[in-house]
């Protein structure tokens, strides 16, 4: 098409894949920059993403819910293509894991779902883990644990304020999920996201990956 085009048309196109492949090589070594910080406070969400991105199935439908794990998945998820469902942020915390229960439906179980989820959209609807075991729905489950409203405390501190009630005392989700009758993991090192992730894509029926995450770490 650049080709096609008039060399004395003032509105032609530029060439900008040589410009945009050189960002994309600078963003790119910022990741694994980022992805490799480690305070020993737990797993940064870069590592998360690297790390799902490699095993995210090619055919697989995403959901994520509101926080601020969503605009870290933003930064970091590398998509091959697989849809991603959101919820555009209107006030609904809590929308991903119900939303996976939706596209499983949609797609007549054909395709697989991945959800992707804070510790505090999730326990708004943590029993809907029940009803994914009782029809024997796979969604694959990651779970990004930092024991806070995240996202709020963030707001709070933007606006000068205290932050006030945002820290949250969750249950062990790995071990709720076994309770529950699911596949349960747990991840504390960034060394233990491959095997978990392997794990967690294996899995017969629904299944959750917990990793506890470094808050500073976005």
């Amino acid at each position: 098409m650049l080709a096609a085009l008039d060399r004395d048309d003032p509105l032609k196109a530029e060439d900008q894949r040589v410009d945009v492949a050189a960002r994309w090589a600078i963003w790119r070594a910022e990741k694994a920059r980022r992805a490799a910080d480690d305070r020993g406070a737990g797993v940064s969400a870069a590592a998360v993403f690297e790390a799902l991105s490699r095993h995210l199935p090619a055919d697989a439908v995403v959901t994520v819910d509101v926080g601020n794990h969503a605009y870290s998945l933003g930064r970091y998820l590398e998509s091959a293509g697989q849809p991603v469902l959101m919820s555009g942020y209107l006030g609904s915390i809590g929308f991903g894991y119900p939303a996976a229960l939706g596209a499983w439906a949609a797609t007549g179980g054909a395709r697989p779902v991945v959800t992707v989820t804070g510790d505090g959209g999730f326990g708004q609807y943590a029993t809907e883990l029940t009803t994914a075991v009782k029809y024997g729905t796979p969604i694959k489950h990651v779970l990004l644990d930092n024991h806070a409203l995240g996202k709020i405390a963030k707001e709070q501190r933007a606006g000068d304020f205290p932050v006030w009630h945002t820290d949250l005392v969750n249950p062990d989700w790995a071990a709720y999920a076994r309770l529950c009758g699911a596949t349960g993991i747990r991840v504390e090192r960034r060394d233990q996201l491959d095997a978990a992730m392997t794990e967690l894509f294996a899995a017969d029926g629904p299944a959750l990956l917990c990793v506890e995450q470094d808050p500073e770490l976005l």
